[in-house]
């Protein structure tokens, strides 16, 4: 007994030296930080123009930065600027079969790739250069996506991703409304698809970048041509023909957005548009990390680039003169990619960093309590670090606690950028903390070149969205129909600046609803200006909303469905960007709910109440709200999983209704918050 005391207390001695001496070697080792940022405004307005705010990092000049370089006016001048940077360095890296160690192309390889197949479009395929002729790229992120695309930029040639979320009417409309007569597809399997259709007059080319199957398949009975992507390029090597250079106004890509109804709107993004919101990210490297701005980093590539997210993070690494790496085709194996490829720059969306977060409190839950207080003792030496703005994994905590979590996304690094949704402070403090990276949170959509505000590296604040990006300028809009209003720091957020498009392809309509008087973008998202000039995202202005996974879910359109539900008299969907579900407030129909808890549980005259509260009666008004929701072709994101059951009508004394007895959202979300907060809860848990 005495012997397991003297031990106890010997090793706790040695761990509080441990723990002593690591402190001081932390607190003693010379660091640049960013002290200063802390107390900086993330906007300043416009003296000119009260209510207007540019980017906290332009103290000297109220005009949006469209160049970070007077000498890269277009995507072609900017890869140039990477190749001059690292002519025979690793441009883009792939695993050539599933399990196989990277191999990379340099930059020279990539640039000459591209040449030629770009050559071969004209003189093979018999495209026109030039700004009118758009092709289809259909397939995964690869080297050959971006080279086929690059190809195109230097005949000036307009390019048009699509992907299979879109649906097969969706990806008709797109080909139809573009004419595209070429795609480029990544399998001959996404070729065969495309050969059975017969509403699509004008598609004569297929490039297909697989070779297995491919002789077989150019064999086959049907009207369009088939060339494989290696046919191209040697073509074009041996035939080049002078490039027909874009123009900063040009267009470079037409993106389609899905959206929640109807068509798709396919976005128009110019050069200059692209070289805007590179040169802002630039310009937030070059103000808070400057050691970033180098041709060593590496970055991983597993985002559709069909999204103009990935396609941000694959032109600001060219700028760099650095390295991207593909993912193998399969997200279940990213995590063996990375492992592989040991990136120092990951993109990444929200759903990836809360996946991090669970998996840390699961370890947590199931650690001993010696465990737990170490791995707090740690958390909280780097949760000061963190305040002084200092995210790093170099620290001895890192070496003893979290360097077996840095492993799993391959060790080394040390930028992570997020958006498409928000994420929650706690996450982004965590993440920051047991992965060791600075975190750069990010908010925009695809008409604005997907950015529009940024955190600051530096930041550990989480809650919001950061302050204007360089190119932006940033207002609010009064939304008086859901009491929102500018003056009081709270509006619809308005977007203007040089990386804005020029509005929606052959669509002057929606394009003219697009803009305000003055130039200005309706994004629909409401916002709130922060004290220190960032910008958080309160609600939507026509009931629309991200879920965490980035997906859109419109609740007017759920509710009117589930109203159609016997067991149904009132409902309100409510969705939290924080979260991945929705979840329902239900009035039920009393009659409808007594009849069936009657034949169905028991007959002892239970009052109404009381039958809300069984889980029998929740369970079947669920059941019943998801049966109808599928018949009517909800998918399963904009199926509600969790609802509160309440007699309480909503009406127009209550005032939950309007006097036309519409739903007044904000007071319904307000009044039933905590019933709301409690039912994500019951379920996270």
């Amino acid at each position: 007994m005495m012997w397991l005391l003297l031990h106890n207390a010997l090793f706790a001695t040695a761990l509080g030296s441990i723990l002593y001496v690591a402190s001081k070697w932390i607190t003693s080792r010379k660091r640049i930080t960013n002290d200063g940022i802390i107390t900086r405004k993330r906007a300043i307005e416009q003296k000119d123009a009260p209510g207007v705010y540019r980017s906290g990092i332009l103290l000297d000049t109220d005009i949006p930065v469209s160049q970070f370089d007077p000498r890269v006016v277009t995507l072609y001048d900017l890869f140039m600027k990477g190749l001059n940077l690292n002519p025979h360095g690793q441009c883009l890296g792939y695993r050539p079969a599933p399990k196989q160690p990277y191999r990379f192309l340099t930059y020279t390889e990539v640039f000459q790739h591209a040449r030629d197949f770009g050559s071969a479009l004209i003189t093979k395929v018999g495209l026109t250069p030039g700004n009118e002729t758009r092709v289809g790229i259909y397939g995964k992120n690869g080297p050959q996506w971006f080279m086929t695309a690059f190809g195109c930029v230097q005949q000036s040639i307009v390019i048009v991703p699509l992907y299979d979320t879109l649906g097969p009417e969706a990806v008709t409309y797109i080909i139809q409304q573009t004419e595209m007569s070429t795609i480029i597809v990544d399998t001959v399997e996404k070729a065969k698809k495309l050969l059975k259709r017969e509403d699509l007059p004008l598609l004569v080319n297929l490039i297909i970048i697989e070779e297995n199957g491919l002789s077989e398949l150019k064999t086959t009975d049907h009207n369009l041509t088939i060339y494989s992507f290696n046919e191209l390029v040697n073509e074009g090597h041996q035939n080049s023909i002078p490039m027909t250079l874009p123009k900063a106004d040009d267009t470079y890509i037409i993106c389609y957005t899905s959206g929640t109804t109807g068509f798709p709107k396919g976005v128009i993004l110019s050069h200059k548009n692209m070289i805007a919101s590179i040169s802002a990210f630039y310009l937030l490297l070059s103000n808070f990390a400057p050691q970033y701005i180098s041709p060593s980093e590496v970055a991983i590539s597993y985002l559709p680039l069909s999204h103009t997210f990935e396609q941000m993070s694959h032109w600001c690494i060219f700028m760099l003169g650095a390295s991207t790496a593909y993912y193998s085709g399969n997200i279940q194996q990213l995590n063996d990619d990375l492992m592989d490829v040991k990136p120092t720059i990951f993109p990444v969306v929200p759903r990836l960093l809360n996946r991090f977060y669970d998996l840390i409190q699961v370890k947590l839950k199931n650690a001993n309590p010696l465990l737990r207080a170490i791995y707090s003792y740690a958390y909280n030496r780097k949760l000061s670090l963190l305040k002084r703005g200092i995210a790093c994994n170099d620290t001895v905590w890192d070496k003893l606690i979290f360097r077996k979590i840095q492993a799993q996304i391959g060790g080394r690094v040390h930028l992570i950028a997020t958006g498409s949704a928000p994420v929650s402070a706690e996450v982004l403090e965590t993440c920051r903390i047991v992965l060791g990276a600075v975190i750069v949170e990010g908010y925009g959509q695809t008409e604005c070149t997907g950015l529009v505000t940024s955190t600051w590296p530096g930041d550990f604040v989480g809650g919001h969205c950061g302050g204007p990006s360089t190119c932006t300028l940033l207002k609010l809009a009064d939304v008086p129909e859901l009491q929102y209003y500018a003056s009081q720091g709270k509006g619809e957020v308005m977007i203007k600046g040089p990386h804005c498009t020029a509005g929606y392809f052959k669509d002057p309509e929606k394009t003219a609803e697009l803009f305000d008087e003055d130039g200005f973008i309706h994004t629909g998202d409401i916002g709130q200006i922060l004290p220190d000039g960032s910008l958080k995202i309160i609600d939507r202005k026509k009931h629309i909303f991200k879920l965490a996974q980035g997906e859109y879910v419109a609740p007017e359109k759920i509710e009117n469905i589930y109203m159609r539900a016997p067991c149904v008299q009132q409902v309100y969907v409510d969705g939290n960007s924080l979260e991945r579900f929705l979840v329902a407030i239900v009035v039920p129909d009393e009659g409808v709910i007594k009849k069936w808890f009657k034949q169905n549980v028991e007959n002892n005259g239970n009052s109404y109440m009381h039958m809300l509260q069984t889980k029998e009666v929740q369970r079947y008004v669920l059941e019943e709200l998801q049966k109808i929701g599928k018949e009517s072709g909800l998918n399963s994101i904009e199926q509600v999983k969790a609802i509160y059951l309440t007699s309480d009508a909503f009406s127009v004394e209550n005032g939950l209704l309007t006097p036309t007895l519409k739903a007044r959202r904000p007071q319904l979300r307000a009044h039933y918050a905590s019933v709301i907060n409690d039912l994500y809860k019951a379920i996270n848990q």
